[in-house]
């Protein structure tokens, strides 16, 4: 069977898992955003504060996907394509900057909060968790309480691996080749995981496709320079907590020093034997620590 044929297989019999739908959300300003959306039993009567749940760089809404029967029991969850991943193309003339990230989600969250009727909790790992702090800064009416897994946008104290290559030149996040899909995961993982080979086949096939895009998507979020987030940090007056991998290698866990000096009433998790993805290598503590949210905040 084709690699592409078993990759959609693969996607369909997750999504199926979760009980998600596929659903577009269209906001005032046109765009429209695809989104994994699963909404709770009908005998739940008395539902939760909704949840959205924002991707890192390289990956789509789908990256939540096992989190959903979970975090989803008594409330709708949402997880979209941030523009220029997944399903959600990015414009020729939009420049992917933080500051028109922070602009284009806002607008989104803006309109699930109006069909709500309230703020949702905001999840965000990585790239989407340095958006959704963004937002949460400048927007603080749009977020009820917000989670960052590893957050981009930080100028941590410690440079990491991942961030020594870049300033050789290398990107380990956009790998050309076998070999540099074998750099890429063990950057990722503290412990590397089992990945399909169609899976990896198909990702490659994906990142070469889609080179041009993560490129300027890349070089435009660093357009700001290298601490968007940690710089407006104090901005944020909802509740936080902060999960990070002990082992992380792409966003150096001494970000946790910047995050504790802005915020230091946020509730942190340092997850052990963890790399750059919880979701994949820690996730039912990183659930545990969602529904703990989840039951203190809504």
């Amino acid at each position: 069977m084709p690699d592409r044929l078993l990759a959609r297989t693969y996607r369909l019999t997750r999504r199926l898992r979760a009980g998600a739908r596929v659903r577009s959300v269209q906001t005032n300003d046109g765009r429209i955003w695809p989104v994994y959306h699963t909404v709770p039993p009908p005998y739940k009567v008395d539902l939760g504060v909704p949840v959205v749940l924002f991707h890192g760089f390289g990956n789509d809404g789908s990256t939540w996907l096992p989190f959903m029967p979970t975090l989803g029991v008594a409330r709708e969850v949402a997880s979209p394509d941030l523009p220029g991943f997944g399903r959600h193309p990015l414009g020729t003339e939009e420049p992917a900057t933080p500051r028109w990230y922070r602009s284009v989600t806002a607008s989104f969250l803006r309109e699930l909060t109006v069909r709500w009727g309230q703020p949702p909790i905001v999840i965000g790992k990585s790239m989407g968790g340095m958006i959704a702090g963004l937002v949460a800064g400048e927007l603080p009416h749009l977020v009820r309480t917000l989670v960052l897994i590893d957050p981009a946008g930080i100028d941590t104290p410690v440079r990491s691996r991942f961030w020594n290559a870049y300033a050789y030149g290398t990107n380990l996040l956009m790998p050309e080749s076998e070999a540099g899909w074998d750099q890429m995961v063990d950057v990722l993982y503290h412990q590397r995981p089992r990945i399909p080979g169609f899976i990896r086949r198909e990702a490659l096939r994906t990142i070469a496709r889609n080179r041009d895009t993560y490129e300027q998507v890349f070089r435009d979020l660093l357009s700001e320079g290298y601490n968007p987030l940690g710089e407006r940090l104090e901005r944020i007056q909802c509740p936080v907590t902060v999960v990070w991998g002990a082992q992380d290698q792409v966003m150096d866990p001494s970000g946790l020093e910047v995050i504790r000096q802005a915020l230091p009433r946020a509730s942190v998790h340092v997850l052990r034997d963890c790399g750059h993805s919880p979701t994949r290598e820690r996730p039912d503590e990183l659930s545990r620590i969602l529904v703990g949210v989840l039951s203190r905040y809504g």
